[in-house]
């Protein structure tokens, strides 16, 4: 398991934020984590398969705004991974406020809306859903894929709702998929098989 810091982050509001880092190499571009109702736990051996070119960053945070604060505390843009609709919501409303501040987003167990794709802008997305999860279809992830612009839709075996959790190896090949430029692409409805990170 990763070793990890547990630190607050004072922001210019004065808020205090709590944030879990794990250790990236120096330079490494930060990867904030938004999982509400989540621990370090949960994300532990997950971060352990990233590349350590991203340095990640599990973000105690309630709104779009201290979302942005945070960033800005950071002082360059961010990966954002969110898990779960309160997450998601939280990072559409910031994607809206701030799109530089964001390199990319993952976005796992949760869905855009069409009038929250408009807002997205033309930030790379990846759509990461668990091919045995409940919470998103495979029809509504390939709904929300076709909505986002410069988005890629991966759908890894043997994972739930929460990828990260469920199998953190499938889950972490699908995002290094994705930093390394391949992308997943589905036709206009189609019912394809999902890509597997892992084949």
């Amino acid at each position: 398991m990763a070793d990890f810091e547990e630190v607050s982050v004072k922001l210019r509001s004065g808020l205090e934020v709590k944030i879990r880092a794990w250790q990236g190499h120096d330079g490494a571009q930060p990867l904030v984590i938004v999982a509400p109702n989540s621990s370090a736990a949960d994300w532990d051996e997950f971060v352990s398969f990233l590349p350590s070119s991203h340095a990640p960053i599990l973000a105690n945070v309630s709104s779009s705004l201290e979302l942005l604060m945070l960033i800005w505390e950071i002082g360059e843009p961010v990966l954002v991974l969110v898990q779960g609709q309160p997450a998601v919501d939280i990072a559409s409303g910031f994607i809206a406020k701030a799109p530089a501040a964001a390199s990319g987003i993952i976005i796992c167990d949760g869905e855009i809306s069409p009038d929250q794709a408009d807002e997205m802008h033309d930030i790379l997305i990846l759509v990461l859903r668990g091919r045995q999860g409940k919470t998103l279809s495979h029809p509504a992830a390939v709904k929300m894929h076709e909505l986002l612009k410069n988005s890629t839709l991966i759908e890894p075996e043997n994972c739930g709702d929460f990828p990260a959790k469920d199998n953190p190896n499938a889950a972490a090949s699908a995002i290094n998929m994705f930093l390394a430029g391949a992308s997943g692409s589905f036709d206009e409805g189609s019912e394809a098989d999902p890509i597997d990170p892992k084949a």
